[in-house]
């Protein structure tokens, strides 16, 4: 749906990718690469007991066998040992405007979404950018 059909301001949840993939802690390494990979997606929520307690980016993934990294991180790694913790979590009824906001103000590519503290959705930054070059396009013409 677009942005411009709403009179009011809309949730979260209209631009919210539904049903996102996601892994327990003691899923590899190499199980989130090859996750992100097959699905074309940068963020997974870790899930442990039907709560969230992290997430993993693309950029969380460092290269294997970096000597930098004390303890090394191999494709066997659980992802526990590399996932942010703390991950910003919104209820489905969170006006757009305030995960916005929270999302520049942190400076972080997305929000996971939930509804009654379950996992329904994700929102990437993507997603807001895709969904505002829209109404942009929309509403005004080019030179």
């Amino acid at each position: 749906m677009k942005l411009l059909e709403y009179q009011q301001m809309p949730s979260i949840a209209v631009l919210m990718q539904p049903f996102p993939y996601f892994v327990d802690p003691n899923a590899s390494v190499l199980q989130i690469r090859e996750l992100m990979s097959s699905h074309n997606i940068r963020h997974i929520p870790i899930q442990q007991n039907e709560h969230i307690v992290g997430i993993v980016s693309e950029r969380d993934l460092p290269r294997i066998g970096n000597s930098a990294i004390v303890p090394p991180v191999t494709e066997q790694t659980p992802v526990r040992n590399i996932m942010t913790l703390d991950p910003y979590v919104v209820e489905i009824d969170t006006p757009l405007t305030t995960v916005i906001f929270e999302i520049t103000q942190r400076k972080i590519g997305v929000a996971i979404i939930l509804s009654s503290g379950k996992l329904v959705g994700i929102v990437s930054v993507i997603d807001i950018c895709r969904a505002f070059g829209e109404l942009l396009h929309s509403e005004y013409k080019y030179k």
